[in-house]
């Protein structure tokens, strides 16, 4: 793997999972996305993002440390002992939230590939510069980020 351009690191918390389902289940349901859809999106979210965080705890008590480094040609995202790789070519949707930015990838991928990003973590570059970046990079996302 090349050198990083960026790279992030904090601890996994809920409120991430949560928002990475949001962005997930709400990605899932665009055409659904309005005023009496918004609660169901959110509350399956919440539900799927509890079930993935009692998993996730029953594997590691311990809090965890993402470490997520983005090259030039794709990204990784290191949770624990965990290692997902991702090309730009698969993110289809980034979406923003006060405190993330999540990255969903097209379907079609052999893994589920959604992730959140806690803002204020980039080490040493500043989180504009990575959402410019993202949005060259991820060219299926359609050059913008959606607000949750």
């Amino acid at each position: 793997m090349m050198e990083p351009v960026y790279y992030m690191e904090y601890s996994e918390s809920f409120k991430i999972v949560n928002e990475m389902y949001t962005a997930l289940y709400k990605y899932r349901n665009t055409k659904a996305w309005g005023p009496f859809k918004v609660q169901d999106i959110r509350t399956k979210a919440y539900e799927e993002a509890r079930k993935r965080w009692a998993e996730l705890k029953r594997i590691s008590r311990k809090e965890r440390t993402v470490k997520v480094s983005f090259c030039e040609d794709g990204f990784t995202c290191v949770t624990g002992d965990v290692t997902q790789e991702f090309s730009y070519g698969e993110i289809e949707c980034i979406c923003e939230t006060d405190t993330t930015l999540a990255l969903v990838a097209d379907k079609r991928r052999k893994k589920e590939g959604f992730i959140a990003l806690k803002k204020g973590s980039v080490k040493g570059k500043n989180l504009a510069d990575l959402k410019e970046f993202l949005l060259k990079k991820c060219t299926k996302a359609g050059g913008s980020i959606q607000y949750l």
